[in-house]
This record gives C-alpha cells, structure tokens and sequence, in this order.
C-alpha cells in the first residue's frame, strides 16, 4: 500500500487516474478493509457461541461490504455466491426462529365482548 499511495494520491488529486485503475484500486482497499475488519473481529470475538442478534449483525456487515464490491464495480463471483449462501442460512435460521417464538399476548385471539345488559 505505502508504495503505491503517492502515486494513486496523485493520479486522484490531478484527475487522472483512468476508472478502471481507481476501481482495481478500491478493490484492493476493500480487500484491506476486510483484512482488518476480520483481524478486530477476531480480537473482540466472544467467548460465548454467537447468538442470532450477532449472526444477523455479522451479516449486514458482510452485506455493507458486497453493496460497496457493487458499486465500485469489484465483486467477484465467488463472493456474490458466498452472499448468496450467507443469506440462505441467515434466512433459514430466521424461519427456525420466528415459528419457535410464542405469541405475544397482544397477539392472542381476544375474549368475544359481553353481551349489553338488557
């Protein structure tokens, strides 16, 4: 990174970096990016199995980071086919999770109103 950041700061500042240049270039700092993210990740990993609020959360940040491969244009198929994946068994636990979630009380069929007195 060091050796090429003069010349990519450069090539930005004057306008001309070519886009396919500054698209391989994003794609390298999203690269780092998810070095990173995973490297702290791992530091502040849990001692406890995760639970579903921090699958979901682990998720989106993957989600976050496949839109941002979208839009620089440097996803690559596997990881397009990775989400894919992610998002299959994120939806599959969901299920699993919502049909064992009991009703709240406010859910409940409600008590037919009395009859008026007459």
């Amino acid at each position: 990174m060091n050796k090429h950041v003069p010349e990519i700061s450069r090539e930005l500042l004057t306008g001309t970096m070519a886009s396919k240049r500054e698209r391989a270039f994003a794609g390298l700092l999203m690269e780092l990016a998810d070095v990173l993210i995973t490297h702290a990740n791992n530091q502040d990993a849990p001692a406890a199995p995760l639970n579903l609020a921090d699958r979901v959360t682990i998720t989106g940040r993957q989600l976050v980071t496949v839109a941002m491969r979208l839009r620089t244009s440097t996803a690559t198929s596997d990881q397009l086919h990775e989400t894919v994946g992610l998002l299959a068994a994120l939806a599959e636990v969901l299920r699993l999770y919502a049909d064992n979630l009991t009703p709240p009380a406010s859910a409940k069929a409600a008590d037919p109103p009395e009859p008026p007195d007459q």
